[in-house]
């Protein structure tokens, strides 16, 4: 899709593209061979030529820098493909999370109670380098159920000294404290309002959501402010189904 054709075309693909996402993501899980590899190769770059302006537009114009419909579906696509590997590697490559966090200003200041930064949040967690330990989750609770377990003569020969302390996550690259406090207050408030605790799918960003707010919550940009984030945060509590989600939530509320 080249980025001379019409807006309406470009950002028809992109709908197109929104709604097969799951299939994509399965076709990568599941399927090998040629056509795997050439839809991880290709479709990255189409898909920023068909939603990147070439120059910057008035803000009314369909291809204006930050489009509020087309921006919404589009980070919501990059949110489902970015949590595969192989499709976050690819979009990574093709400049996406660049693209994503080059729209942090218009979403932080968007005031239509939309839910582009809770998307665009989840995003640069998920593409985070330096977020060293908010991916090992996993092996933290099997290592956790490890040492509640007695050990036995041949597991104390082979059981390390002492455990692996867990790397506090840091704010994405290229992006300040103060940006990232923003933007994980706006994305507690979209959650609510847009009732993105009902989606399975966002629901399964929320945990590494709570873990980078309860991260900077500890730091003095928060201040004062973070009293502004308990009737968001309560009123998603209380509507939660999911109970690990729930689990986290209640840690964030106890920390206020």
């Amino acid at each position: 899709m080249r980025a001379d054709k019409p807006s309406r075309l470009r950002h028809t693909a992109l709908r197109a593209i929104f709604d097969a996402r799951l299939k994509l993501v399965e076709i990568v899980d599941k399927e090998k061979g040629e056509f795997r590899e050439k839809l991880l190769k290709e479709l990255a770059p189409a898909l920023l030529t068909a939603t990147e302006p070439i120059v910057p537009q008035l803000s009314d114009d369909p291809d204006a820098v930050f489009n509020p419909r087309r921006d919404d579906c589009y980070l919501r696509l990059i949110f489902t493909l970015a949590k595969q590997s192989d499709w976050r590697a690819h979009l990574v490559t093709a400049g996406h999370i660049k693209r994503c966090t080059s729209l942090l200003h218009h979403v932080i200041e968007n005031k239509l109670s939309a839910s582009h930064p809770y998307y665009l949040a989840a995003i640069l967690i998920q593409t985070n380098p330096s977020d060293g330990g908010n991916r090992s989750s996993l092996r933290r609770a099997t290592w956790d159920s490890t040492l509640d377990s007695e050990p036995t003569n041949m597991e104390e020969s082979t059981l390390p000294a002492t455990p692996e302390v867990p790397t506090p996550p840091s704010p994405p690259d290229n992006i300040s404290e103060k940006e990232w406090w923003k933007l994980l207050k706006e994305a507690w408030w979209a959650m609510h309002w847009n009732q993105l605790y009902l989606e399975k799918e966002a629901v399964e960003a929320l945990p590494d959501i709570v873990t980078h707010t309860l991260n900077i919550l500890e730091t003095p940009i928060a201040g004062h402010d973070r009293g502004s984030l308990v009737s968001p945060v309560n009123r998603i509590y209380l509507a939660l189904d999911d109970g690990r989600a729930k689990l986290k939530v209640k840690r964030l509320l106890d920390a206020f």
